[in-house]
């Protein structure tokens, strides 16, 4: 009874950090890292969302990450389509 509690208990453990370390765009080497994303939900809204992180190291030798993001949301009908951008650096 004892092993299969572990193993669940180490499976959910596993699956909470990696979602930890995926928020954290520090993890990755240096570079330019974009990504977009498209949906549709069931009432004919459409999602864009489209980011642009930096990873790089500052003058101190920190690493840090600035993310750009831009979601564009456009619901049914007309001249109801609205964009929001957002800039953030971590660390």
């Amino acid at each position: 009874m004892k092993k299969p509690l572990t193993l669940l208990t180490l499976s959910l453990s596993a699956v909470l950090l990696s979602g930890c370390l995926y928020d954290d765009p520090t993890h990755l080497p240096p570079g330019q890292y974009d990504q977009s994303s498209k949906s549709t939900d069931s009432r004919g809204t459409e999602r864009e969302v489209k980011s642009s992180t930096d990873v790089y190291y500052d003058e101190n030798g920190n690493k840090k990450a600035t993310v750009d993001q831009k979601t564009t949301t456009d619901p049914n009908g007309l001249f109801n389509k609205s964009t929001t951008e957002s800039h953030e650096t971590i660390r």
